[in-house]
């Protein structure tokens, strides 16, 4: 990325040697200033910074009251707690969709895929579904990337997608689909209709706009939140207008005008975390119609009558979280029923198009150079930049809070504050020598946090190591480590920090820094994961946690090793005289950091030779392809049992090599670490 500091300090010496007076100097490089922060917002290299700007104006400005009629059911932890691993059978979707039909739900949307058949729970699931005539199930797109080609030999059949009457070719470049993943057949033909569920990230990988249309095969489809508006509001989804700039529903009271960008995007109107919606857990609904039933009191589904009901993921740990402005764990459902409520109540975020922006950028910027003058004091121009920058500021959030306008508000704010620069080269100088130590800084701190994992294993001869760490940004939260414990014993643990990017990988630094320190005096392993979670809980950030599992081996016992698991995946044993592998868990344990005073388990596990553990991140086993499938415990299996002759490090490989070739065209969304014990 070009600095922008660096032109407007090579074009002010230019400048020295052009006979002008100083207020014709300072305009010109204000100008120049406006024209430089106008082009890199234009080129999209400091979008991201508009975008993180917008959401601490959605933070400033608080939460607000949703649409009363839009309900949310979660697929939670204590549902997957009491009824089993995602996925579920699809009898118990059908046994949910029949219990609530019986209040009278206006729409039941399922924003969850059923891509694949499940022939006794597709049977039931289609038999509810058909008599309710409200259900919608969840389609979903492969969006084209850059000049792919579409593939020739693609299904483009979707007979349950409604579209609009609209050619593409008339105007605006809407995101393109090459593929489409629909429910299977008999589900599809059972229910009300298919809708899709498309909720595509902004480049920092935070959810800001949502699609509302997108073009496949020559047709433009509605996605969910536009699709479930028109049927609510009985508009037609054919009489649907698309003009530049705006999705039009038509209405006897006046038409919806729903303003969106050229790629068929609507910025969204959050009102706050996923709690401020009416919001149930799929297990509580169950609970609840039971008791209801036995009791006879009223239940709380009567809350349910003619309302939009959708089903989704809300699940700790669910590669359906996303990040947003009031939560870095909000279920992509939510966006959903915020774009859904945002169109209902016809409160709409409207974005100051480009040309616009580009004229703001520009007039902060000139109307700075003008105000500043040669010889004031120091303090004085810096008065003025302030007041101009703080004036500013406030304007743009009023225009936000009230009139619902969002314009570009860091890169004028960035225009003010480099148009004072430029004039005060000398300060300039400062913040510019000042922030490359700044980099140097952190450029340190990467390493040092890389350095934590070990490189190399503990010397056994009865056991054979393998690990491997890869991050999906430059630097991730998975961590491994071996320790040395008391006595003729070793422990070898594995886990993952929750988020991404820079905090996470200080966070698991942190945590192995902990794990060293509690292992010297502690060498139970159900122990050393509750010092740990008690350190954590009551001194590790808000909202953040750890799943790790930890093992020790007692060298003295070569065919036993103890393990205790701390909400992390569960352990894989391959074992040689069945030729199979078991999935291990201990009965109790939650992630570190969540809640202080949890005890923990062990669990002895015998280990011959010729046997495997296998530790791993979820990046291995949610790794997905382009139509959002999972790499999947079952093949991870395979690829262990078909490999386990060879030693531990070829096993690694291989199973890392299969991820790459099962997710090629994906990126890596999670960070990936296995570590393999193999005994020799």
């Amino acid at each position: 990325m070009v600095n922008p500091l660096k032109k407007v300090k090579r074009l002010f010496q230019k400048t020295k040697s052009v006979k002008l007076s100083s207020p014709a100097k300072d305009s010109i490089l204000a100008l120049i200033v406006g024209i430089i922060v106008a082009a890199a917002a234009v080129l999209g290299i400091i979008r991201k910074f508009e975008f993180i700007y917008l959401d601490n104006m959605f933070r400033l400005r608080g939460e607000g009251a949703v649409n009363e009629n839009i309900i949310i059911v979660g697929i939670d932890d204590k549902s997957l707690e009491i009824l089993g691993r995602w996925p579920w059978p699809r009898e118990y979707h059908a046994s949910f969709l029949q219990i609530i039909n019986q209040y009278d739900p206006r729409f039941v949307i399922f924003d969850i895929l059923f891509p694949e058949t499940d022939p006794g729970g597709d049977a039931a699931l289609a038999s509810v579904a058909q008599e309710a005539k409200n259900l919608y199930l969840a389609s979903y797109f492969v969006l084209r990337e850059g000049s792919e080609s579409l593939p020739p030999e693609v299904d483009r059949n979707v007979p349950k997608l409604p579209y609009l009457s609209y050619d593409p070719a008339d105007k605006d470049e809407f995101v393109e689909a090459t593929e489409i993943t629909l429910p299977v057949k008999r589900l599809e033909e059972a229910a009300k209709s298919s809708t899709v569920i498309n909720a595509p990230h902004d480049i920092d990988g935070a959810i800001r706009h949502v699609l509302l249309v997108i073009e496949f095969n020559g047709k433009v489809y509605p996605t969910v939140s536009l699709q479930l508006a028109c049927d609510y509001l009985d508009v037609n989804i054919s009489d649907v207008r698309l003009e530049s700039g705006s999705v039009i529903l038509p209405l006897k009271e006046g038409d919806i005008r729903i303003p969106i960008d050229s790629q068929g995007r609507m910025v969204l109107n959050f009102k706050g975390p996923i709690t401020v919606f009416k919001q149930y857990s799929f297990i509580q609904i169950l609970h609840d119609y039971n008791r209801a039933l036995k009791d006879g009191r009223e239940s709380i589904l009567e809350n349910f009558r003619d309302k939009i009901v959708f089903v989704g993921q809300t699940a700790t740990g669910s590669v359906d979280l996303r990040i947003m402005p009031f939560s870095n764990l909000y279920p992509a459902v939510g966006v959903h029923a915020t774009a859904l409520g945002n169109i209902l109540d016809r409160d709409l975020m409207r974005k100051t198009p480009l040309t616009g922006n580009i004229f703001i950028i520009i007039l902060s910027s000139l109307a700075l150079g003008l105000s500043l003058k040669k010889g004031r004091k120091l303090l004085t121009n810096l008065g003025l930049m302030l007041g101009l920058f703080l004036s500013f500021a406030a304007f743009s959030f009023i225009l936000f809070s009230f009139f619902r306008i969002w314009i570009y508000t860091f890169s004028p704010l960035l225009a003010i504050l480099l148009t004072y620069v430029a004039v005060s080269i000398s300060h300039f100088e400062a913040v510019r020598y000042e922030k490359k130590i700044l980099e140097n800084e952190l450029m340190i701190a990467m390493t040092i946090q890389q350095s934590f994992l070990p490189k190399t294993f503990p010397a056994v001869p009865f056991l054979e190591f393998a690990a491997r760490c890869d991050s999906a940004k430059h630097v991730g939260g998975d961590l491994y480590d071996f320790v040395k414990l008391e006595g003729d014993k070793i422990g070898i643990a594995i886990g993952d920090v929750s988020g991404k990017g820079v905090p996470a990988a200080l966070y698991m630094a942190r945590a192995i820094s902990e794990l060293r320190s509690v292992s010297r005096t502690v060498s139970d392993a159900a122990e050393t994961l509750k010092t740990i979670n008690n350190i954590f809980s009551t001194e590790g950030m808000e909202k953040s946690f750890i799943t790790m599992q930890y093992l020790t081996f007692d060298m003295s016992k070569k065919n036993k090793t103890v393990f205790s698991n701390g909400g992390h995946n569960t352990l894989l044993h391959f074992i040689k005289e069945k030729n199979k592998v078991e999935e291990i868990d201990t009965e109790g344990g939650m992630p570190i950091g969540v809640m202080d005073g949890i005890d923990f388990d062990n669990k002895e596990i015998s280990f011959a030779r010729g046997d495997i553990l296998f530790l791993y991140s979820d990046g291995i086993s949610e790794a997905m392809d382009k139509r959002r499938r999972q790499f999947g415990i079952e093949r991870m299996i395979k690829i262990i049992i078909d490999n386990s002759h060879m030693n531990a490090e070829k096993i690694m490989s291989k199973m890392y090599d299969e991820v790459a070739v099962f997710s090629k065209g994906v990126p890596q969304h999670d960070d990936m670490t296995v570590v393999i014990i193999k005994a020799i």
